[in-house]
């Protein structure tokens, strides 16, 4: 049997080069798919490389139409099979309603979620195609379930992974494709971008704790591999440690 292999969008920084790396060092060979971190991919390429697995970096300008075909048209030259498929990649690009443009909104939407709408069913087409009882992880945000201002444009393409995942979960689960979501809260990347946020940032979580990226890559190898999820499909987990479940101040919910 061919080695199994995960394909991951947005894996050339953040939270996809954390998940890339569990699921290489869990024996997959990776397809790492770049926007706009080629650099960064390349790197991340020659260090998992370095375990021995085979690891191949794919760029795609996902917010332009065509971008999923032309991901997966890629990925097939390079691999003849797909087991895993995270679609990971997405913009956190905010801005309230009066003054939202639609070249934002296009961008927002175009990433975070009709790329994925159509990576999504690109991967089904190579799993079908070889045979492969595969599992796809959506990844979302805990803003799918939360309201807060400027966070319009940015939640409704959140929540629209949710209700893509069970739609597809229906549109497959004849092949035996199961597909879920995970929706993280605060993600402990070590992206420069988050520095300085921590201290601030862990007041308004109950558990008082940032995910970490090695959490999430866990789940999608429970979601794909064990016995116990065998019959889970179309489903959200949330990973933010309880943030979602206020609805006020969060000083009011904690001692």
């Amino acid at each position: 049997m061919e080695n199994k292999v995960a394909l991951i969008t947005g894996a050339g920084s953040g939270l996809g080069s954390g998940i890339a790396r569990v699921l290489c060092a869990e024996g997959y060979d990776i397809g790492l798919h770049t926007g706009s971190n080629i650099e960064r991919a390349v790197s991340l390429k020659e260090e998992l490389s370095a375990t021995g697995r085979k690891v191949e970096v794919l760029p795609a300008d996902l917010s332009l139409g065509g971008g999923a075909a032309k991901l997966f048209e890629k990925f097939g030259k390079s691999f003849g099979r797909l087991d895993i498929f995270v679609a990971n990649a997405g913009v956190s690009l905010f801005g309230r309603i009066p003054d939202m443009t639609e070249e934002r909104f296009d961008l927002i939407h175009n990433i975070n979620y009709k790329s994925a709408y159509f990576c999504v069913q690109q991967a089904a087409k190579a799993m079908i195609s070889c045979g492969s009882r595969g599992s796809m992880v959506l990844i979302s945000s805990n803003h799918h379930a939360t309201v807060s201002r400027g966070n319009s444009a940015y939640s409704i393409s959140k929540e629209s992974m949710v209700k893509l995942t069970k739609h597809a979960a229906v549109d497959f689960a004849g092949h035996g494709i199961r597909v879920n979501c995970i929706a993280p809260g605060w993600v402990n990347t070590g992206e420069k971008r988050m520095e300085g946020q921590h201290d601030e940032a862990i007041k308004t979580i109950p558990l008082h704790r940032w995910v970490q990226p090695e959490e999430i890559a866990q789940w999608i190898l429970f979601l794909s591999n064990s016995a116990a999820a065998a019959s889970l499909t179309g489903d959200t987990i949330e990973l933010d440690g309880g943030v979602r479940l206020m609805s006020g101040d969060p000083r009011f919910y904690f001692d």
